[in-house]
């Protein structure tokens, strides 16, 4: 990711932006991540759960870190019903990566 990339993202997210260190993904899946954060926060689902991490292997496989805010109970279902998105979110970037590397 370059300095303009992670800078627009934190001029558009604000602190919903994990810290550099903790973004690794390929350049096709930087938009996703851009629209991640903007549907959570048009959901209301960045007041729930925040994302401290997101990376991606060179095969393409990624791993979100997310956090729960104090509104959540991690042991809920309704903490169970955010790990199961973000699940499919994971899988969603892995398509992204894939595609990417098929053509």
């Amino acid at each position: 990711m370059t300095d303009d990339e992670y800078d627009y993202l934190v001029a558009s997210h604000g602190d919903a932006v994990p810290p550099r260190a903790q973004i690794r993904l390929h350049d096709c899946q930087i938009p996703a991540f851009d629209s991640l954060l903007r549907v959570m926060c048009e959901e209301g689902i960045d007041s729930e759960v925040r994302v401290i991490g997101i990376f991606a292997t060179a095969g393409g496989r990624t791993r979100i870190d997310i956090e729960f805010t104090s509104l959540v109970d991690p042991r809920s279902l309704a903490a169970l019903c955010h790990e199961i998105t973000f699940a499919r979110f994971e899988q969603r970037f892995e398509e992204i990566a894939k595609g990417e590397f098929d053509d």
